[in-house]
């Protein structure tokens, strides 16, 4: 027997398509088939009659699909219903809805910052949310949403724990977009990674839209944002991410004054006894500048809203007493311990798309030069 959605082809009878409403009253249909052409007739009957009407099976926020650790996943919300909650957070022109929405319970397999994407994956355009938990979120919990990050597809990026299980929504910007495709589950590595000879704390830098979220991941990792005590650090950090990627970065600190207007302090209660503020700042220019970043050529310091304005910030996270993991392979992109044929063949997948997985210079794009370096890693990882 042939099943597609509702439809099956049934020996010595032919195909039955079952048309009803959510009370169950059905409609069936029933076409003879010969014998001869029965199964050709197969894919077409389903195509016609169901595929493109039937539900998709995790349509309901209560009947999440489940998927764990990093990897390729499918989606499609053809035929699927809205019935997640909008959300402030999820705010992108003048739309707070996901529409058409798919669901999914993901768990992580390890701690740290990680980046669902559904670039290059299809060409509906999408919406997508993370919640904490599995199942039907609550109003207002949304960990991550995101609209369009690359064309009209959406990618999100969220603190996870070992362990934890969080819920995917997947739909559409517009009440009448349907569509299938795929989205990938990685970790995100860090663009930078160095400790200070100094006071022996390990630096990291990620890319992370907001002040508070730049914390929130921080902490995630064990530190906060990186607090700055005298010139010598102030000059490390400058000269390690200031010029990240060959681009003068705006750099996410520590320094804040949220608690009390006008009085700025360090996130890990370093005393905040040295600054490096630019001229004329803080200024605080149209109230609401309430947290510090490093202009990145120059080393001083500008005041500025949570979300950083239209600027795109490089986040410096500093972990006390930290020091660099041990060396992995960063070209084990399906984490089996050796780089070989199957990470060849999802780095050839992802080829000319922004998917952070196979990107293995950072440098946005799948390309050559990520190839090179999965060649390079070849054989057990070290």
């Amino acid at each position: 027997m042939a099943v597609c959605g509702t439809i099956a082809l049934r020996r010595g009878i032919g195909c039955r398509h079952s048309v009803g409403n959510s009370a169950g009253t059905n409609i069936m249909t029933k076409i003879q088939v010969p014998r001869v052409v029965r199964s050709n007739l197969a894919i077409a009957a389903c195509a016609v009659f169901a595929c493109s009407t039937a539900n998709a099976q995790n349509d309901a926020c209560s009947a999440a699909t489940p998927i764990a650790g990093y990897g390729t996943f499918q989606f499609s919300n053809v035929g699927a219903t809205t019935d997640g909650n909008s959300d402030a957070a999820c705010l992108f022109f003048s739309v707070t809805q996901i529409f058409n929405d798919v669901w999914f319970c993901w768990t992580a397999p390890a701690t740290g910052l990680i980046e669902v994407a559904l670039c290059g994956g299809t060409t509906l355009d999408t919406k997508m949310a993370a919640y904490p938990g599995c199942g039907c979120p609550t109003l207002d919990s949304t960990i991550a949403c995101n609209d369009d990050s690359c064309s009209l597809q959406s990618k999100l990026q969220f603190g996870a724990t070992a362990g934890t299980t969080y819920t995917i929504r997947v739909g559409s910007y517009a009440a009448t977009g349907f569509g299938s495709g795929s989205f990938t589950v990685g970790a995100v590595v860090p663009l930078v990674d160095v400790t200070n000879p100094v006071n022996g704390n390990r630096y990291i830098g990620l890319n992370i839209a907001s002040w508070a979220a730049a914390e929130a991941t921080a902490q995630m990792f064990g530190g906060h944002l990186a607090s700055i005590a005298d010139q010598a650090e102030n000059d490390f950090i400058q000269q390690n991410f200031g010029s990240y990627g060959g681009t003068s970065q705006r750099l996410w600190i520590g320094f804040n004054d949220i608690a009390s207007e006008g009085t700025f302090a360090w996130p890990d209660g370093t005393p905040a006894n040295y600054s490096n503020w630019n001229a004329g700042e803080p200024n605080n220019a149209g109230s609401g500048e309430d947290v510090a970043e490093m202009l990145g050529t120059q080393g001083t310091w500008n005041d500025m809203p949570d979300s950083g304005g239209t600027y795109l910030h490089l986040a410096v996270i500093e972990i006390a007493g930290g020091t660099p993991p041990p060396p992995t392979c960063g070209s084990d992109i399906n984490n089996d311990g050796v780089v070989a044929g199957a990470d060849l063949g999802i780095l050839l997948g992802d080829w000319a798309q922004a998917i952070i997985r196979s990107d293995l210079d950072h440098d946005g794009i799948v390309a050559g030069s990520d190839l090179g370096i999965l060649l390079g890693d070849w054989g057990l990882c070290k």
